[in-house]
């Protein structure tokens, strides 16, 4: 499904050059939950940057499906955002003057992808049935994570890319959220690579990888 083959990404600083990935290559295959794992500052949310369209590698190349992504022009990255790969931020990112409906069919709607079979699926199965007049901030943490997860899964995307999806909840919370994103890729086909800092979640997913300074180990 994704085939990243020898990343490396530098940003300017008051110091000067900072290289953050240096020359990672990584793979998930199809219905496959990878997670990665490692230290503050290690590289890891901008290898997901990188992955997700939302920036450009210095050099390396990566592919979805087969399809090179990393030499996409700022609209070819848009696209792809909107409908192959979803990103769940650990700010979340819903959009506060939308209801919970209206940020669950958000990114299917903009991608022109808008079923409502799997959105009433996805929304039964993530408990949000009872909600979807609210506004984001009437909601806990924990429900405002099952609306980004919600989010994400509706468009049916062939790569799902979580940022500390469960870091702001305790663990009983945590463990829910996991398990409901678990099942959404497992029920879209869609492959995970997850970020996390809890030796215990990342146990739970297919394989974990690690980066430490830059270099996956």
């Amino acid at each position: 499904m994704l085939s990243a083959r020898d990343l490396t990404k530098s940003f300017i600083t008051s110091e000067g050059p900072l290289q953050v990935l240096r020359g990672v290559s990584v793979d998930v295959a199809a219905g496959e939950s990878v997670a990665l794992t490692g230290e503050s500052g290690s590289g890891k949310s901008t290898l997901l940057h990188l992955l997700g369209c939302l920036d450009v590698p210095d050099s390396g190349t990566i592919t979805l499906q087969g399809a090179p992504l990393h030499n996409l022009d700022e609209a070819g990255r848009a696209r792809v955002r909107r409908r192959q790969v979803s990103v769940i931020f650990q700010q979340l990112n819903l959009i506060p003057s939308l209801t919970v409906v209206q940020n669950l069919k958000f990114q299917a709607r903009l991608a022109g992808v808008l079923d409502p079979d799997w959105q009433g699926e996805i929304t039964a199965r993530l408990g949000l049935s009872t909600l979807l007049d609210r506004y984001p901030e009437q909601l806990s943490g924990g429900q405002q994570q099952r609306v980004a997860i919600g989010r994400a899964l509706a468009v049916r995307p062939e790569l799902v890319l979580a940022d500390e999806p469960t870091g702001n909840l305790d663990e009983a919370t945590a463990d829910a959220v996991l398990e409901l994103l678990l099942d959404g890729v497992a029920r879209s086909r869609s492959a995970l690579l997850m970020v996390t800092h809890s030796p215990r979640l990342a146990a739970r997913l297919s394989r974990v990888v690690h980066l430490q300074e830059g270099c996956l180990r």
